[in-house]
């Protein structure tokens, strides 16, 4: 009878030498696995780091005044101080100072030869600077030919606790109280000018006012600027009624009349 014993151990050799074998491709697919692992959690990092680095600071410049002449125009503009207090501010002004050499630039197309230099003057002036408003405005002279300069007035209120612009309309929302306030203005005018270009009715009947702040950081009163440059106040005590709700605090309470005096008469 056949027997196979001495070929079983060459068998158990080979048995003996898998699991060595095993364990240590395991130990390599490991590695190998640790080092993708490690390489693929170094890159987000990187790139996190890379992301992180702070954005380079906006520097902002106020602006400044402009002088400009040749044979055909000139143009003066003139800026107030303290607008690097209101970029946001300073850019609405520089932007309505190109919206107006716009408007030159426009006359000059049409008239590329003006017999008279054409003109553009804008100066902006700061009329109020109060914690709750910061008013700024824009007088104006443009000549674009015939006998005189066509002025004009641009009045920009605007909210430093908001950051933005306020509208005349927002504050009086009321077409019937501008209305009202409309008359009052024209019959102040017929009370301080006796003799008048113009009827007043035409000339009073703009929605550009300027505030006046009291010391205690209310408005006074709001003025008023017609065409020929007269300007009238409103006081606040009378605006009150007529300004949005949100807005009624910012005004100064109208003044309580004095009582009449007694007169003492003597009994007999």
């Amino acid at each position: 009878m056949l027997t196979f014993r001495a070929s079983a151990a060459p068998f158990a050799a080979v048995s003996n030498l898998l699991p060595r074998a095993a364990s240590r491709l395991s130990i390599a697919t490991l590695a190998c696995v640790a080092v993708f692992t490690l390489a693929s959690c170094e890159r987000p990092a990187a790139s996190v780091q890379a992301e992180a680095k702070p954005a380079p600071v906006e520097t902002f410049s106020p602006p400044q005044d402009v002088f400009q002449r040749d044979a055909r125009a000139m143009v003066g503009i003139s800026y107030p101080p303290g607008l690097e207090r209101f970029p946001a501010l300073a850019r609405i002004l520089v932007a309505h100072a190109q919206e107006r050499r716009a408007a030159l630039a426009a006359a000059l197309e049409k008239t590329p030869r003006p017999a008279v230099p054409f003109e553009l003057t804008l100066r902006f002036s700061t009329v109020a600077d109060a914690p709750r408003m910061f008013a700024v405005t824009a007088d104006e002279e443009l000549y674009t030919g015939g006998t005189a300069s066509r002025p004009g007035r641009t009045v920009f209120l605007w909210l430093p606790a908001e950051n933005r612009l306020l509208t005349p309309e927002e504050m009086i929302p009321n077409p019937a109280a501008w209305s009202r306030l409309h008359e009052q203005i024209r019959q102040s005018h017929r009370e301080e000018s006796a003799s008048l270009s113009a009827p007043a009715n035409e000339r009073a009947m703009q929605r550009v006012f300027v505030p006046r702040f009291n010391s205690a950081g209310r408005i006074a009163g709001l003025r008023f600027r017609t065409d020929n440059g007269d300007e009238i106040e409103v006081p606040g005590g009378e605006l009150k009624a007529l300004v949005a709700p949100a807005y009624a605090s910012w005004f100064e309470d109208a003044p309580v009349a004095a009582a009449a005096p007694t007169i003492a008469t003597a009994t007999p």
